[in-house]
């Protein structure tokens, strides 16, 4: 059980790649939104279960790991799935949904900056969902008005 949490947790070893594994990790969120997206109750599903596992096991390792390791992308790749779900399937849409999510996530703006100062899981996937949300907004606004 302790290797399948460390692979969820790490992206299936992306959290390992020495140099922007969240940026590798993001490619799993857009393989989901690729074969997902048009079952849009399992779609949802799969990101509710991938943001609570990740919630949970990222606290559990956190105790041994560290405060937000590294390593730890599940926040990445299940947060991305929430602007993905409200773009249509054009790459033009996808370059700016993964462009302005990746952006929120380092930038971190308020309020998104004070979640990572929560301990273990919530420190770890709360900034990102609000990154996740704030992208999703940028987004939808966007479709509608190049639609």
């Amino acid at each position: 059980m302790r290797t399948l949490k460390i692979i969820l947790l790490t992206g299936f070893g992306l959290g390992y790649i020495p140099v922007a594994p969240a940026t590798f990790a993001c490619m799993i969120s857009i393989a989901i939104w690729r074969f997902f997206s048009d079952f849009p109750l399992l779609y949802l599903l799969i990101f509710l279960n991938l943001f609570v596992w990740g919630l949970l096991f990222s606290d559990e390792f956190s105790k041994e790991w560290g405060k937000d390791p590294r390593c730890i992308v599940v926040d990445e790749y299940a947060c991305f799935l929430l602007p993905l779900y409200f773009i249509p399937k054009k790459i033009l849409f996808l370059a700016i949904a993964f462009l302005a999510f990746r952006i929120l996530d380092v930038l971190k703006p308020p309020p998104l900056r004070s979640f990572e100062k929560l301990s273990g899981g919530l420190g770890i996937m709360l900034d990102d969902l609000g990154a996740g949300i704030y992208t999703a907004i940028a987004v939808i606004i966007l479709v509608k008005i190049i639609k």
